[in-house]
């Protein structure tokens, strides 16, 4: 019986990879899955608004996280649009 829960629990991450393709372990323990949120972030006393941003999210604690290199990619990105454009919001998924 003792054995119950881990298979349990594999059979959760199965299914969760099975959904996304790809998940994280959160640092509480639990599973967290590929999600995609809304930031906000400064340039130049102008807000911009990051949509789409890529990130992971727990499904029990709700913590999320995300790449250093993938927020210094987009809001790079987000950038160059306003200057070009002068449009304050960016959709990540236009880029790829």
């Amino acid at each position: 019986m003792g054995d119950t829960k881990p298979m349990a629990s594999m059979q959760k991450i199965q299914t969760l990879i099975r959904k996304y393709g790809y998940l994280r372990e959160c640092s509480c323990g639990d599973v967290a899955v590929p999600e995609k949120i809304t930031i906000q972030e400064e340039f130049e006393d102008i807000e911009l608004v990051i949509r789409n941003f890529p990130v992971f999210k727990c499904l029990q604690c709700g913590d999320v996280t995300f790449s250093p290199k993938d927020h210094v990619e987009y809001y790079k990105k987000a950038v160059k649009h306003y200057e070009t454009t002068n449009e304050t919001e960016f959709d990540c998924t236009l880029s790829q």
